[in-house]
């Protein structure tokens, strides 16, 4: 084979960056399919390489016979003399062919478009092998062409795709702007690699702060949770295990400097960072921020209650609620916003004297909670606890009448809760310790008759009344006074 064109093939495995034992294997792929398009067969062929001569050879083994018929199998006595002068009829020997010599024009195409084809899947595989150790890690490109629905963005070897969905509203591009953006996904598909990108995951937030604050890169300050609605508002949760550390002030920094950065970077969307806490009264007051929070309250059903001045209310629910809606996320459970007015209407209302009756009712390790009782809704078990009843036992000392008393519990629903306790709740044991206290309190009234009828006998015998007998008891015994 010429010389030109191996190194033709490594220059380009080289430029793809297409390793030479995958070029070599190319080549023995298209060599064989070349040979088999040529001869029909392939059982008895091998592709020898000289890396020192860059050169590559076809070898097929052979039998020597007087004239041959069958090229692919067989060679002339003449011939195989030439190669081995001791060869004699019906020795099998190996015969090294020059490719491009001794294929025809067909094979040769042939043997053309497998290396061509082969050198693109190498290229495809290796492109995939590379993107899809980095999902996950921020990639910088250029804007190289729009569509409706994504953009496009040039990665050098291959190119990304940043679909609308996961664009930010507040972001516009021009052809050949740089973008930023993580690498979301890599997909095979017959094309070769799809990569696709975003700027609106809440990773790409987390390796913008890994980028900006060496303390997140350190792992000094750890980000707990992140919560954005693109284009309008990003909350970040941030904590620190030492005491020496400020993890909010880290990430902010001086002026703000640190945290702008990350702001210009989204455009200008806004970005509150928080320091998480456990106790959920002051996480709930931290996810508010910007908003200033007068008092917490938590609520029966797991939320809390943030009341705010009147002036801040605006503040705590943000643009369309979107600032709450974040801060629930943010701290995991709901947030109601109320000024001090709704408040104290609040307090007058049947839901906070359920809360109340919930926090100082007795609490007994015995009681069964409504959610273990089959059958009963998630719904009615809430109409419940508003109407002051909290678990199972509670329940079913409640009547018809009791039920209906509930706001929100009609006859339809408090028949269906008197039947889910009738075949859910075992009352065996219960109406025994009835019976035997009923019994028990029978025998206790029976023999206190006896006693009585007992006593009336022997006052009758004794002549003597009971106000007789108490009277000389307050006496006393003369003798014992002696």
């Amino acid at each position: 084979m010429s010389k030109n064109f191996f190194e033709a093939l490594h220059e380009i495995a080289t430029d793809k960056g297409i390793p030479r034992e995958n070029i070599e294997q190319i080549v023995e792929s298209a060599m064989l399919s070349a040979f088999k398009k040529q001869y029909g067969m392939i059982d008895n062929v091998r592709v020898v390489f000289d890396r020192d001569k860059n050169s590559v050879n076809v070898v097929s083994r052979k039998m020597v016979v007087k004239n041959a018929r069958n090229r692919a199998e067989e060679i002339s006595y003449g011939d195989a003399v030439k190669l081995r002068p001791t060869v004699e009829l019906g020795d099998e020997i190996d015969v090294e062919e020059n490719p491009l010599e001794s294929f025809g024009r067909i094979a040769a195409q042939t043997a053309k478009q497998v290396i061509i084809q082969k050198i693109k899947e190498a290229e495809k595989s290796i492109i995939y092998g590379e993107f899809v150790d980095k999902e996950g890690e921020l990639i910088n490109g250029f804007l190289q062409r729009k569509t409706k629905d994504a953009i496009y963005i040039d990665l050098g070897r291959t190119e990304g795709i940043l679909p609308a969905r996961e664009q930010s509203p507040l972001e516009h591009y021009k052809i050949g702007d740089r973008v930023k953006a993580l690498i979301l996904a890599v997909q095979k598909n017959s094309k070769g690699p799809s990569i696709i990108l975003s700027r609106t995951h809440p990773k790409f937030i987390e390796k913008l702060f890994e980028m900006e604050i060496p303390e997140i890169y350190d792992g000094v300050v750890r980000i707990i949770h992140i919560v954005r609605e693109p284009g309008m508002r990003t909350k970040v949760a941030v904590t620190s295990e030492r005491d020496d550390v400020d993890s909010v002030g880290a990430c902010v920094g001086m002026k703000g400097i640190r945290i702008q950065s990350i702001v210009r970077e989204l455009e200008g969307e806004k970005i509150d960072v928080v320091e998480w806490f456990e106790d959920r009264k002051i996480m709930a007051g931290n996810a508010l921020t910007p908003a200033r929070v007068v008092e917490i309250v938590e609520k029966s059903d797991g939320g809390v209650i943030a009341v705010v001045d009147n002036d801040q209310k605006h503040l705590a629910l943000g643009k369309a609620g979107h600032n709450v809606r974040l801060a629930s996320k943010l701290s995991g459970f709901d947030i109601d916003i109320k000024t001090e007015d709704q408040y104290r209407d609040f307090l007058s209302s049947s839901e906070s004297r359920a809360i109340v009756e919930q926090l100082f009712s007795r609490t007994d390790e015995n009681e069964t909670p409504l959610s273990e009782l089959p059958g009963l809704e998630p719904r009615i078990i809430k109409l419940l606890e508003n109407g002051g009843v909290f678990s199972v036992e509670d329940l079913v000392e409640k009547s018809l009448e009791d039920l209906l008393a509930i706001d929100g519990i009609g006859e339809k629903t408090a028949k269906k809760i008197l039947e889910i306790i009738e075949e859910s709740v075992d009352f065996e044991d219960s109406d025994q310790e009835n019976e035997e206290d009923s019994g028990t309190e029978e025998h206790s009234t029976e023999e206190h008759s006896t006693e009585e009828h007992s006593t009336e006998e022997h006052s009758e015998e004794g002549g003597v009344d009971t106000g007789e007998k108490a009277e000389a008891d307050d006496q006393g015994d003369p003798k014992q006074g002696e």
